[in-house]
């Protein structure tokens, strides 16, 4: 991952890595983090690359910004952070928290006709360009959104300003009750509103279903009870060999009305390619809703040399998460993009956090597994603010999700916030999955 960050100078990309690094090498990534504000544009946007220079006015930068900051707040436990003055990419400065809050102001300030984000050039799908209609709007982006405004709302509550918590709290309902009402397709959410045509719906030309617009949904807690079975019905029936394409089926030609991705061959890339980075997204929701199955079977479809798509086939070196995977049958299989790529990133988080459930909260680490039923046992070490865990995982009633007991030096804690000690030692800690 840290190649990644070298290589590229991006927003988007370098802030997915930097909070992926959090959970092992957090000096560097509060530096990538605090970098990549300083590319940020007064009026919350962001370039898209600093080098090379590019601000073409893509609308997702806003989300990630706001989404990195509250992880690296969680990890730090250092809400002096909010107060840190930063630049501004077009002169002057700001705290991080008014850097936030330029990010949210931006969101709120591109919503469409629907009241969700437009697209503008792109979101983070790049080749997702909807060139007839300047007023487009992106489901996927909008549920990123509802996601930073609830987690935003949540920190602000924590600081005292009950206020803005507010605010962002009725600002999230706002947005979750437009993407119901405008982007439900029936079975799954459309992943873009257009006059001219939407994106992603059973009555699209082309194109029927996008994944990332269900992944999100999830995380953001979008669908209703009556919702959400029938979107992760629909995510399974994109399942492919080794992974899930980003969007089914393929476009057999290029249109006008999505851009630069159907003109692409159809299974590759963005068009229909297996998109591991999006399958990263996936994971993670599937952790969300206890499929602890479905989460590992489709991790091991995506990591490095993997039974389902093994190196001798793709191309990929054995040790390298991959960005994509063609299904196009003259390059079936091959990989592309193996080492500048998100993937890594969400691999990483998609099995630290995700499946082991080792997640950073603002109290401390927070325990909360999402296993395979037919997995006994894990252990992982995590460093966390000075403190050092050798964490074992048992389930001996081969559960996928669970209630947990915590044993810490030999001694039964209450919750699931593992106790901070700030003593230098290393601290033994037995989570059992129990009914």
């Amino acid at each position: 991952m840290i190649f990644c960050i070298v290589g590229k100078k991006g927003v988007r990309d370098n802030l997915q890595i930097a909070v992926a690094l959090l959970n092992y090498r957090q000096d560097r990534a509060k530096e990538e983090i605090i970098e990549c504000l300083r590319h940020q544009f007064k009026e919350g946007h962001a370039v898209l690359t600093w080098f090379p220079y590019d601000d073409t006015r893509y609308s997702d930068q806003p989300f990630w910004i706001i989404w990195a900051v509250i992880e690296l707040i969680k990890e730090t436990g250092d809400y002096s952070l909010l107060d840190l003055e930063i630049e501004y990419q077009d002169g002057g400065s700001g705290t991080i928290l008014e850097h936030m809050k330029a990010a949210v102001n931006r969101l709120i300030e591109d919503k469409g006709t629907n009241g969700l984000v437009r697209i503008m050039f792109a979101d983070w799908n790049d080749a997702l360009n909807i060139t007839t209609d300047p007023e487009a709007e992106s489901v996927m982006l909008s549920e990123q959104f509802c996601y930073g405004l609830r987690e935003l709302s949540q920190l602000m509550q924590i600081v005292g300003d009950s206020d803005y918590a507010s605010y962002l709290t009725e600002q999230y309902d706002l947005l979750r009750r437009a993407i119901n009402e405008s982007a439900w397709d029936g079975n799954w959410y459309m992943r873009a509103l257009s006059k001219i045509e939407n994106i992603g719906s059973k009555d699209s030309e082309g194109s029927k279903i996008y994944i990332n617009a269900q992944s999100w949904a999830i995380l953001a807690d979008i669908p209703n009870e009556e919702k959400l079975p029938k979107v992760l019905e629909s995510i399974d029936s994109m399942e492919h060999e080794f992974g899930f394409p980003i969007n089914m089926p393929p476009y057999p030609e290029y249109s006008p009305n999505v851009g630069r991705m159907s003109g692409m061959l159809p299974g590759l890339f963005e068009n229909g390619g297996v998109y591991c980075h999006a399958t990263g997204f996936k994971i993670i929701a599937d952790c969300k809703v206890g499929r602890g199955e479905s989460a590992i079977r489709t991790l091991k479809k995506i990591i490095p040399d993997s039974e389902a798509n093994p190196s001798t086939r793709s191309g990929a070196e054995p040790y390298v998460f991959t960005n994509c995977y063609s299904i196009h049958p003259k390059f079936y299989g091959k990989s592309y993009q193996s080492w500048t790529t998100g993937t890594s990133a969400w691999g990483l988080m998609s099995l630290y956090e995700g499946i082991l459930g080792i997640k950073r909260d603002y109290a401390g680490l927070r325990i909360d597994p999402c296993f395979p039923p037919e997995w006994d046992s894990a252990e992982v070490y995590r460093e966390f603010r000075g403190n050092q865990y050798q964490i074992s995982i048992n389930n001996p009633s081969h559960l996928s999700k669970g209630n947990v007991e915590i044993h810490v030096d030999g001694r039964l804690i209450s919750g699931n916030i593992l106790p901070l000690f700030d003593d230098g030692l290393l601290h033994q800690v037995e989570i059992t999955l129990i009914p």
